[in-house]
């Protein structure tokens, strides 16, 4: 594994436990044996850290989508693919990470963003796109609308003053977030695809 590969495994393993905020540069280095000299050569700044691994967590995210998308049979199918990727993330991920990136990491927090709402958006777009043609979900939906409002879903689950960490369980959030949007844009037959799907041992997310 390159340097630079294993700095960010190491640095992404402990901001998933610990969070952003408590994390150091000496943190990274001790936790992975190495030089602060090194962590430094490659990475000047923690900020330079978190960018790059929210450019390799984009770059695996579109590939994901992008077979998501070629592998489902159907959008239903592809809404769960999907959230098998969201429900691992969730149950990996402290859940104080996005909300102290938008405090402490600012420009990468804006880079976050405008994946959100170009790359993610137009995913949720397709999707829906793709479930009217398919005569799956209902055809007199607001499609700009119901995307935006899907994306934003993602990222207010995480949102730590609307659902304390210490109450709620961040990825049954999610779950029932899905599970309320799905049933929303699904027409009869969609709705027999979801119950269908929810009872998949391949796709194994229990809604």
């Amino acid at each position: 594994m390159k340097v630079q590969q294993q700095i960010l495994k190491g640095a992404e393993e402990l901001f998933f436990r610990y969070g952003l905020k408590s994390i150091t540069m000496d943190d990274i280095a001790k936790y992975l044996g190495m030089s602060k000299r090194t962590i430094y050569e490659n990475y000047p700044t923690k900020d330079s850290i978190v960018s790059a691994l929210l450019t390799v967590q984009r770059e695996k995210s579109i590939n994901d989508i992008d077979t998501y998308r070629k592998k489902s049979k159907d959008a239903v199918e592809e809404i769960f693919m999907t959230m098998q990727q969201i429900k691992g993330m969730a149950n990996m991920m402290n859940p104080r990470l996005l909300f102290e990136l938008k405090k402490f990491h600012s420009k990468v927090w804006q880079e976050f963003q405008d994946f959100k709402q170009h790359v993610i958006l137009q995913c949720v777009t397709d999707n829906i796109k793709r479930g009217i043609k398919q005569g799956v979900y209902r055809k007199d939906i607001d499609v700009d609308a119901l995307s935006r409002l899907r994306v934003e879903q993602l990222e207010l689950a995480w949102n730590p003053e609307i659902f304390p960490p210490s109450r709620y369980d961040i990825t049954k959030i999610q779950l029932s977030f899905l599970d309320h949007f799905m049933h929303g844009i699904a027409n009869t037959k969609g709705h027999q695809l979801i119950e269908k799907y929810k009872k998949s041992k391949t796709l194994n997310v229990p809604l």
